[in-house]
């Protein structure tokens, strides 16, 4: 009787550390590194919905205050939406913590990205058709030249963006993570330029104390855009030397 009750005295703590485990909290409180990358999570999430509030909220207030049919608010309201919103969001998608994307396949976030940069590409070049049907002179500003650059890129990359996803059976023509980090590289030089157009195109939209507001903004989405982007470039950069 004694040695079973002995048994039983062993046994109840290792009953309180299942429950524990059951009850799914015990093994994160014993694991600091645990909790580090929840909060590191956390906080990569809470970004990305920061980065998500400023693309709406931007693109939505610009609109607004550009709503109207003459040419420039056209312009201002397709390159607004075609650079801020749609090719932030393409860039985006691929961002591991994105919290609207995450659940994706990998497939799926590839089909994703080029229909987002496609819809934001025929936005882009519809309003700088605009602009070039009814003013006399252009590309002559520094807002002119970045704009039409990066407009450049944008058609190219689309054009040239299939073989990414073919990458894989080019192999013996050319080293796939060269592909990869081309592409990786002239689409951050793409959207950093077109974004650059915005902040000068804003020069001449708002007053003094909006412009910078919203330049600020611009700067914040690119930075947080493109924070995951950049380590892939590096990575993709060092893999072309080995």
């Amino acid at each position: 009787m004694e040695k079973a009750e002995g048994r039983n005295d062993k046994s109840f703590p290792m009953e309180k550390a299942d429950a524990g485990r059951v009850l799914g909290f015990s093994d994160n409180l014993e694991d600091p590194d645990e909790s580090k990358r929840c909060a590191r999570g956390t906080c990569l999430a809470v970004l990305d919905l920061v980065n998500h509030a400023l693309i709406v909220g931007l693109t939505a207030y610009t609109i607004y205050r550009s709503w109207g049919s003459n040419v420039v608010n056209l312009h201002t309201i397709f390159c607004t939406t075609g650079y801020v919103l749609l090719m932030s969001e393409a860039i985006l998608v691929f961002a591991g913590d994105s919290v609207l994307t995450k659940f994706l396949s990998r497939g799926a976030k590839r089909h994703l990205h080029w229909i987002l940069q496609i819809l934001g590409l025929i936005l882009i070049v519809s309003g700088v058709v605009l602009m070039c049907r009814v003013k006399p002179v252009h590309f002559k500003s520094v807002h002119g030249i970045l704009g039409i650059t990066s407009t450049v890129l944008a058609v190219f990359l689309s054009v040239a963006g299939y073989p990414v996803f073919i990458a894989a059976k080019l192999r013996s023509a050319i080293k796939p993570v060269a592909i990869k980090f081309a592409h990786n590289f002239l689409g951050i030089s793409c959207f950093a330029i077109g974004m650059a157009a915005q902040c000068y195109g804003y020069t001449y939209i708002f007053k003094s104390d909006l412009k910078f507001l919203f330049i600020t903004i611009v700067v914040a989405i690119i930075a947080l855009s493109i924070r995951r982007a950049v380590p892939s470039l590096f990575r993709q950069f060092v893999g072309l030397f080995k």
